[in-house]
């Protein structure tokens, strides 16, 4: 298209003008669309095709005026108006959906016949995000996952803590996208590439059956999404593997039952007295491992529980008070080194001020019945390493929330898969589409990997293992299928033309929509940081918000705890589980936390 040819102008041959003419079968179902040539009035009446026509002359507005600048301060403008506009797209495709998901419609039989199956492995952030946003209608999605549900991780402390509730913040799998095909619950144990088939054994529902003697299936695909996540790495430490982790609901249960059981054993009638102290604050300790956001929240939800329960007259363990210890150890020289430098101070800062010890340079070598073993680093007047020193601590409880491995079914896929799609981490390595290399290349594009499970690389370097950058390639992934883009080809795109044949079901305005905005090639997954939140503990937080590297606030201390909840709350995938997570919040404040244990 010459660039002197606007696309708002509906004299020209390229205008976005259009009328939509639809023709519908008995049951009011749109079967055919036919798109001619029109003016500014009648186009007006079209509410979708209005629409459009908006998104384009935004987006010629800050093309011409505002990019430049924004470019300059580092703000990715066009990564922005994509996500707003893609954003405008889900909401129309959600629209779509509601119909069919209250029985008020039928899908066709052209959309029945031509759906794509995938096979999604996994429901966290990733999986999750796809599900939300795919169009069931040309999209035959099973879920494949050990877990029925997803969960908001960012409040697995909370939940340990007794602050929320598990099932506030979770949803099931089913409700996430009523149009979804198929949930097994299982987990896939092998991969036929070549086939394009998955084996998934499944899972052991009663206590008395043995896994062993699980029934596996094979599912075939047309696109498998592995979004199987990662497993705490304990980095082959004796004894690690007593440690509680924080990656799921059922950590976080377990969790919050072994800390009853820890404040029950520490008040017991046998250390009550005034000369046992010393064993009634060892049994009363909790040992955090890792600096991170979670052992950081962690810690800080941990102090908080310890100044609930111990409270004079109104707390279940009074005779605690002073006797509740929490001990952060971390191998770094700082704590949250995701977040900007000052950021990493105040948490410090903070947790020492609360009475969580906070052991810095240190490693845990071995954790025993009652004992840790450390390891600190001793640096010169220069910060030169010059030697360790070993220690003991005693301690009640550990929870190990260092360090991350992939799980075995992602050793699967890499074993049939080029050496190059490897990383070093023992991820797997995918390109700016998240799609692995394939020894057969007709393969490409028919596994894609998303979230911890996936190595990608933006600007030169691997992006984190984070829930946003998987909630982000999950929606990314969704539209990209949706959208029916030819993943076999390098750069992807959109391969029908109102006169081919093909074989996903033609969406003409979806096409039209698509190559207005210059999508008739996939544009390359692109991952926007809006920023970080960490909980402290005692009302005080962590906020660094930004827009890709554009940085807009920081703050720490009670400002921040307001803005950390008020995002977590607006961040609920449910308006129930927003309505139960607040009233969560209530009932603790108001009550205390509840220890009792079943």
């Amino acid at each position: 298209m010459p660039d002197n040819v606007s696309l708002l102008e509906p004299e020209q041959p390229h205008s976005i003008w259009y009328k939509r003419y639809l023709e519908y079968n008995s049951n009011k179902i749109p079967t055919n669309y036919d798109f001619v040539l029109t003016d500014k009035e009648l186009i007006e009446s079209d509410p979708a095709l209005n629409l459009l026509s908006s998104e384009i002359g935004v987006k010629e507005y800050f093309t011409k005026k505002a990019l430049p600048e924004a470019k300059k301060e580092g703000l990715p403008i066009s990564v922005l108006l994509e996500r707003t506009f893609d954003t405008v797209e889900d909401v129309w495709e959600h629209l779509r959906r509601f119909p069919l998901e209250n029985g008020w419609a039928q899908m066709s039989s052209d959309e029945e016949m031509t759906r794509k199956t995938v096979v999604v492995l996994g429901s966290g952030w990733g999986a999750h995000a796809f599900m939300k946003v795919a169009n069931c209608n040309k999209l035959r999605v099973i879920v494949v996952s050990p877990s029925n549900h997803f969960v908001f991780t960012p409040m697995l402390a909370s939940a340990a803590t007794g602050t929320v509730e598990y099932r506030s913040m979770t949803e099931s799998v089913r409700s996430a996208n009523g149009m979804i095909e198929q949930y097994i619950e299982g987990k896939a144990v092998g991969l036929d590439l070549q086939n394009r088939k998955v084996k998934v054994k499944l899972n052991s529902l009663l206590e008395d059956f043995r896994e062993e003697d699980s029934p596996e299936i094979d599912l075939e695909y047309d696109h498998l999404l592995v979004a199987v996540g990662c497993k705490v790495d304990s980095k082959g430490v004796p004894g690690a593997d007593k440690s509680l982790r924080l990656k799921s609901c059922d950590d976080a249960r377990r969790l919050r039952t072994a800390t009853g059981e820890v404040f029950e054993y520490a008040s017991r009638p046998d250390v009550a007295g005034v000369d046992h102290v010393e064993e009634r604050t060892k049994r009363a300790t909790f040992l955090i491992v890792g600096g991170g956001p979670t052992g950081v929240e962690l810690a800080g939800e941990l102090y908080d529980l310890g100044e609930d329960i111990t409270r004079p007259h109104k707390g279940t363990y009074p005779r605690l008070k002073g006797n509740v210890r929490v001990i952060l150890v971390h191998s770094g020289s700082e704590l949250v080194p995701q977040f900007e430098k000052p950021l990493r101070a105040e948490a410090l800062k903070s947790l020492e001020k609360k009475g969580v010890q906070v052991i810095l340079n240190t490693r845990v070598t071995e954790i025993g019945n009652g004992f840790a073993t450390l390891s600190t680093k001793t640096v010169d007047d220069t910060g030169y390493e010059i030697g360790r020193e070993e220690s003991t601590l005693p301690l009640g409880l550990s929870v190990w929330c260092a360090g991350t491995a992939p799980v075995s079914f992602v050793s699967q896929l890499l074993d049939q898969l080029p050496t190059e799609a490897k990383s070093k981490d023992g991820r797997i390595q995918v390109d700016r589409w998240l799609r692995p290399p394939m020894k057969d290349p007709s393969l490409l594009g028919s596994v894609l990997v998303i979230g911890d499970a996936a190595a990608a690389i933006e600007d030169d370097e691997y992006l984190p293992q984070t829930a946003q950058v998987a909630g982000q390639q999950g929606a990314y992934i969704a539209r990209m299928l949706s959208r029916g883009y030819d993943l076999e080809v390098t750069p992807p795109a959109l391969p029908c033309t109102p006169s081919s044949d093909c074989d996903v079901f033609y969406d003409p305005q979806l096409t039209e929509w698509l190559k207005i905005r210059g999508l008739d090639i996939a544009s390359k997954f692109s991952f926007l940081n809006l920023g970080l939140l960490a909980y402290l503990g005692g009302g005080e937080a962590l906020s660094q918000v930004q827009v890709g590297d554009f940085p807009l606030f920081a703050y720490s201390g009670s400002v921040a705890f307001v803005l950390w909840r008020s995002v977590y709350l607006v961040k609920q995938v449910a308006t129930k589980n927003r309505v139960l997570v607040t009233f969560d919040w209530l009932k603790s404040a108001l009550f205390g936390r509840d220890m009792t244990r079943f």
